[in-house]
C-alpha cells in the first residue's frame, strides 16, 4: 500500500499546484485561460479517483 500512497499524494499535489495556477491566471485577469486549468484539474480528479478505486481493489484482492 506504501506504493498506493505515494502516487494518491503525487495526484494531490498537482491538483493542488493546478489550483494556485488557476488562482494567479484569475487574479491577473487572464480569464481566457481558466477554461483549460479547469479541464486539467478535472482530469487530475478523475485520475485520482480511478487511481484510489484501483488500490483499494487491490487491498481487498491482498486480504483474501
Amino acid at each position: 500500500m506504501k506504493m498506493a500512497w505515494w502516487i494518491f499524494m503525487s495526484l494531490l499535489t498537482v491538483q493542488i499546484i493546478l489550483i494556485q495556477y488557476m488562482v494567479e491566471e484569475y487574479l491577473a485577469g487572464h480569464y481566457e485561460n481558466l477554461l483549460y486549468y479547469v479541464l486539467a484539474l478535472g482530469f487530475m480528479f478523475v485520475l485520482t479517483l480511478i487511481t484510489y478505486l484501483f488500490f483499494r481493489r487491490v487491498d481487498k484482492v491482498m486480504d483474501h
